[in-house]
């Protein structure tokens, strides 16, 4: 049985990762943060965000689907100033 889906449109000059760390030698915190935005196989803007400790496997992963890149990149507008706020600097 077909379904009549229509073909998914990629857009892959819109994809895009940025990653935060924070690095404090006197308590030994070491922390990244990354958001990452691509597409999936049906063309849906998927959203993942990812943190944990430097060097390990993230402690946390999150995805959601966006509606498209505008909506992902005031997302990622609201992370960042979240992560600034917490000591994080931009990689």
């Amino acid at each position: 049985m077909s379904e009549n889906r229509p073909d998914p449109h990629y857009s892959v000059r819109d994809w895009w990762t940025r990653r935060w760390e924070k690095i404090d030698p006197e308590s030994g915190q070491r922390r990244f943060y990354t958001v990452d935005l691509r597409q999936d196989l049906w063309g849906q803007w998927i959203l993942t965000k990812a943190w944990g400790r430097i060097g390990q496997r993230p402690s946390r992963v999150v995805k959601e689907v966006v509606f498209d890149a505008n909506h992902a990149d005031s997302v990622l507008s609201d992370v960042a100033k979240t992560r600034l706020k917490h000591g994080y600097r931009e990689c």
